[in-house]
């Protein structure tokens, strides 16, 4: 079942439009379908990639206990600057001669 929909869209972004749909052999309004499912599957996509996650960690759930005043960017802050102080001079000096480069 189709459903009329009504547009305000700019002058020239119509003559585009239309530039495009005759290339294409392709209705503007069929084009604008198109774009808005491909939108609709990247939303999709992005939202099983969360239920995967969530898949995998569901074991866990229940199993850590994480303290409910945890600060997560605090530790992963102090987790770099640990690693950092850890690195041996050597190295960041190496570093930084093949960025100059």
């Amino acid at each position: 079942m189709t459903t009329k929909l009504t547009l305000s869209i700019s002058e020239e972004t119509v003559k585009r439009a239309k530039l495009i749909s005759r290339k294409k052999g392709k209705s503007i309004s069929k084009m604008v379908e198109e774009y808005l499912d491909s939108l609709s599957e990247k939303e999709e996509q992005k939202e099983s990639v969360v239920d995967k996650i969530d898949k995998i960690m569901a074991p866990y759930r229940n199993k850590i206990k994480l303290p409910e005043n945890m600060n997560y960017k605090e530790l992963i802050a102090k987790w770099r600057y640990e690693d950092y102080m850890n690195e041996p001079a050597e190295a960041y000096k190496t570093k930084n001669k093949k960025q100059k480069k």
